[in-house]
């Protein structure tokens, strides 16, 4: 299965020292990264009504080190998904490295059964986000 635009949970395995930039906007700018490149489309890290695009943040995610770990992606997220259902969910894994200033995602699909039976403990599109969505939908909803 090809990823696409549609909702999906995407891992992606690099090393922190190849994100460029903040060490605390590691997230943004992978997720952006991988949106640019293998989706065509911006990383969409806001929320609107419309949906939003989340990021499980890993420990160590700002080191200096060359430490590597799965930042965790939920992208195409437009509301809560019960527990169950994340299962339903496309998933996919990359490989990510940066030379010369040039990203390259490397598909890893021997490895998403793994991914996801492990990532299934992180609730689709973050906690705090989903319930911001709520507030944001319902307030839009209301004017």
């Amino acid at each position: 299965m090809a990823i696409s635009d549609t909702s999906c949970r995407v891992a992606i395995y690099v090393k922190v020292t190849d994100i460029e930039g903040d060490p605390l906007s590691r997230h943004i700018t992978l997720g952006q990264a991988f949106c640019s490149n293998v989706l065509s489309r911006d990383f969409r890290n806001q929320i609107h009504p419309d949906g939003y695009d989340a990021c499980h943040i890993p420990p160590n995610f700002d080191s200096d080190r060359g430490v590597s770990v799965y930042f965790l992606f939920d992208l195409g997220v437009e509301g809560p998904l019960p527990r169950g259902d994340l299962l339903l969910i496309p998933h996919f894994v990359y490989l990510a490295s940066r030379a010369q200033g040039i990203w390259n995602f490397i598909s890893r699909p021997g490895a998403t059964e793994k991914v996801k039976q492990r990532a299934q403990k992180y609730p689709w599109g973050g906690t705090v986000e989903q319930e911001m969505f709520a507030e944001y939908s319902q307030s839009t909803a209301l004017n």
